[in-house]
């Protein structure tokens, strides 16, 4: 009895399956398919498992709350703008250190006069 149903069995899995080499070629694929798609899976709950806390998903919340709190600190310069005291209108721009208590004067060369002239800091707007 008992071979005679696995019998039946093989040769019904025989006709359908293997021998038409269409449906034996349509057998492999979708096996190969299935086998892809279960073995994919499987590894990436495994793997998601066995990383836990590691991944850019897990920390990210750290780092942006980070990006909150954390302020930045201002510049240590400031950037002043030099007006020439001949009155003519010309301006240079410097770098000065933000907590110096005296105004930046400097002598340099005015075009307009075509000398040298006293130069006095003023806020750029």
């Amino acid at each position: 009895m008992v071979g005679g149903f696995t019998r039946a069995i093989s040769s019904f899995t025989y006709r359908t399956f293997f021998k038409k080499e269409s449906t034996y070629f349509t057998a492999i694929v979708a096996t190969g398919v299935g086998f892809s798609i279960v073995f994919n899976t499987a590894f990436d709950k495994y793997w998601n498992n066995k990383t836990a806390g590691t991944k850019w998903e897990d920390i990210k919340d750290r780092y942006y709350a980070l990006d909150v709190v954390a302020k930045k600190a201002k510049s240590r310069t400031i950037v002043v703008r030099l007006i020439s005291a001949a009155g003519t209108g010309f301006t240079y721009v410097k770098q000065r250190p933000r907590t110096a208590a005296y105004r930046l004067t400097m002598m340099k060369f005015d075009p307009i006069v075509n000398k040298h002239v006293l130069f006095v800091e003023n806020k750029i707007k």
